[in-house]
């Protein structure tokens, strides 16, 4: 199953791990179609939740939307429509309003993609009977989904910053959105992510993450 792995390949993994980030500021110049393709297509092979993809072709679908096209206008007027209701709602949990909420509510959404030359969203299709427990099949799919293609652009030496402000809306559920993608309206659960090659003065952060020893327990 698995003879064509080879200890060169499996290290080089491990390396494209430890080098995943997100990229919050990008070049203007844009990745090649090629390279955005593989980003998809990596996206495409993810695992996936079995019932509603069940004799199903189309249970995933992938939309990409380049920066300054009449589609990301239109998908920027959706999100700033949609995020007064959302925010209310947040308010009304006594969800803490961070200075990212305020932003959106004052209208910018400029911060979102940042200046990203590409947003791929992923599209995955619902299952029927039991609403609650694909809800979340779907989720985890999707998250899937995103972190393929985010470890397939770190690969490619391609930034990528997830767009999570589409989940929170649940923008598939939201007809102008969906008739935009060409999905039906409630059919699918969204999700998206901007990609670009990161920004030559762009800097990432430091990062500590919880070390093997301290933090991992055989039983």
């Amino acid at each position: 199953m698995f003879e064509n792995i080879s200890k060169t390949q499996s290290d080089a993994l491990e390396d494209i791990l430890k080098a995943r980030r997100s990229v919050r500021a990008f070049s203007n110049i844009p990745p090649d179609k090629k390279a955005i393709e593989q980003i998809i297509r990596a996206g495409l092979i993810a695992p996936f939740a079995s019932v509603p993809a069940k004799g199903k072709t189309d249970f995933r679908k992938i939309i990409v939307i380049p920066a300054g096209s009449s589609a990301m206008t239109k998908i920027e007027t959706i999100i700033k429509a949609a995020f007064p209701k959302h925010f209310a709602e947040m308010k009304e949990k006594n969800a803490m309003a961070s200075s990212f909420m305020k932003k959106l509510e004052s209208g910018d959404i400029t911060h979102l993609f940042g200046n990203a030359p590409y947003l791929i969203i992923a599209a995955e299709r619902r299952g029927k009977g039991f609403p609650f427990t694909y809800e979340t099949e779907q989720s985890i799919s999707l998250s899937y989904c995103m972190y393929n293609m985010w470890l397939k652009a770190t690969s490619l030496k391609i930034g990528f910053k997830l767009a999570s402000i589409f989940v929170h809306l649940k923008l598939g559920n939201n007809r102008e959105f969906c008739e935009l993608l060409g999905i039906q309206c409630g059919e699918y659960a969204i999700d998206a992510c901007a990609v670009g090659y990161p920004d030559d003065n762009y800097k990432l952060p430091q990062v500590n993450y919880p070390d093997y020893e301290s933090n991992t327990t055989w039983l």
